[in-house]
């Protein structure tokens, strides 16, 4: 169950990270028309692996008991 959610988190996630890793690539001055650069990874491949990766791990994380 754990895996399955982890897989539903991140591959939900996977669309609003795409759209966060074009946003900080456009805030940090980036344009539609240059040649790539080095420092293009952090927008284009660190925030949305982060993003997606952080919700995997939320997903497979294990839940504590419900007491009632």
């Amino acid at each position: 169950m754990r895996l399955m959610r982890g897989l539903v988190f991140g591959g939900v996630s996977l669309l609003p990270a795409l759209f966060a890793g074009i946003a900080a690539y456009f805030l940090l001055g980036g344009s539609a028309g240059e040649d790539w650069d080095t420092w293009m990874y952090g927008p284009c491949y660190l925030i949305p692996g982060l993003i997606v990766g952080g919700s995997l791990f939320l997903g497979l994380r294990e839940e504590g008991e419900i007491q009632q």
